[in-house]
């Protein structure tokens, strides 16, 4: 937990949770009608955690890859919605935040998620972590954020370890 989100004003979904939650404000969800299983936009989150474990993996896999270059795209192979992103939260959180309905932003698509074969087939890798342990670590991560950023006691007495341990 010695590093994780750097922006105080974060743009994608978790980290304007988080936001919404210390600020007390309503998350708005953008766009209600998209054809998904609960009309919100849907994405496919991984943990970074796992996101460093495929890199890894790939650096033990490198000679034996087919090249001379290789797209492997990495997730879960599951997607979430928004909706969906937002109930997690709200069962991984102290305190739940509020959730309101706003209309689509412009540029806005219904969403994406990853095939994962080719990462298991290549790199012998698949995701560990879920949504809520990748909520569950952000908010640690969020409460310990400023006084890491800014140097404080919390940065040097803090263990280099990962999420499970």
């Amino acid at each position: 937990m010695r590093t994780g989100l750097q922006l105080a004003r974060p743009t994608h979904a978790l980290g304007k949770m988080i936001q919404a939650q210390r600020q007390g404000v309503p998350f708005l969800i953008t766009g209600t009608d998209y054809p998904t299983r609960d009309g919100s936009g849907i994405r496919d989150y991984i943990h970074v955690w796992d996101l460093a474990a495929a890199h890894v993996a790939a650096l033990g896999r490198f000679d034996a890859l087919p090249g001379p270059a290789t797209a492997i795209n990495l997730g879960t192979g599951r997607g979430t919605t928004v909706r969906e992103l937002a109930d997690a939260f709200n069962r991984v959180a102290d305190s739940p935040i509020q959730v309101l309905e706003a209309g689509r932003r412009p540029g806005d698509v219904v969403g994406a998620y990853t095939r994962i074969g080719r990462a298991e087939r290549l790199l012998g890798w698949r995701a560990r972590y879920d949504v809520a342990d990748g909520i569950r670590h952000s908010l640690q991560w969020a409460a310990i954020r400023d006084e890491i950023l800014s140097g404080g006691e919390a940065a040097r007495v803090q263990p280099i370890s990962s999420p499970e341990g």
